[in-house]
């Protein structure tokens, strides 16, 4: 067998197993966030949207996460765990309008991205948006509205 050919079918091996190797790419695909309120500008309501980057599974877990569950361990994770997720706080004060709030610096490399707000019930399940590409968070008098842009 030539060298030629040799090298030839190493490559072909080396494409060929590359799918099984796992992802080499970003574990997520978001790109931006934009949250807009459907409220009143002169509704009083002030609240919070937080979009969790988690980088760990045993943090994020695949069970879904309520708002209480979240907001119940934030300051405990934020003490034990600060390195294992990224918290994007974005206040929603009376007569807010909309905004694009910053992602992380190493947003891609997340496992898991939910979306908590303090406006939502307290048991209500967290939004996935892992999958999503761009986010539209949408307030209104019942909650969240979360959608691909």
């Amino acid at each position: 067998m030539s060298v030629f050919f040799r090298h030839r079918l190493f490559l072909l091996a080396l494409l060929l197993a590359l799918p099984w190797a796992g992802p080499v790419c970003a574990e997520t695909a978001l790109e931006s966030v934009r949250i807009t309120s459907r409220l009143d500008l002169n509704s009083i309501l002030i609240s919070g949207v937080d979009i969790v980057f988690f980088y760990d599974d045993s943090i994020a877990g695949t069970e879904p996460m309520t708002a209480f569950s979240w907001y119940s361990r934030t300051r405990e994770l934020r003490e034990t765990r600060a390195s294992a997720f990224d918290l994007v706080n974005t206040v929603i004060p009376q007569g807010f309008d909309s905004a694009s709030p910053p992602l992380p610096a190493r947003h891609r490399d997340a496992v898991r991205v939910l979306v908590f707000s303090e406006h939502q019930n307290s048991q209500s399940t967290a939004f996935d948006i892992t999958a999503m590409t761009r986010v539209l968070i949408e307030i209104d008098q019942f909650g969240l509205l979360v959608s691909e842009r």
